[in-house]
């Protein structure tokens, strides 16, 4: 996944977002983390994103190896990682992970979908 990927294109489309989050669930509900959405459309991106955060956090900060697992199990990579911190230096670790979590559960849907 590179730096390009928007998340903007597929916000409207409840069916993909719905999807997004079953997949957040999913990777997240492998490390007994729990992940819920509501189905609504508005706002969904902030949705998962206030609900990974936490764990995401709290990995970092208690569970190390676990969360190097779940990074792994969601394919995100190191470089990844210090690209996102490069663009916005100021953001909270956790935060930028977070973000680069959804966006790659969205991004595998999406590519599920083209493949098809």
């Amino acid at each position: 996944m590179d730096g390009k990927f928007s998340i903007q294109p597929y916000l409207n489309d409840l069916d993909i977002l719905n999807q997004t989050a079953e997949q957040v669930k999913k990777d997240l509900g492998f490390f007994s983390l729990d992940v819920k959405f509501s189905g609504r459309k508005e706002n969904a991106y902030e949705e998962l994103f206030n609900q990974v955060f936490p764990h995401v956090r709290q990995l970092m900060e208690r569970e190390y190896e676990k969360f190097f697992s779940l990074l792994y199990r969601v394919d995100i990579s190191e470089k990844q990682i210090h690209v996102a911190q490069n663009a916005d230096p100021e953001a909270e670790v956790a935060k930028i992970i977070s973000d680069l979590i959804i966006k790659r559960c969205l991004q595998k849907v999406v590519l599920r979908k083209l493949f098809s």
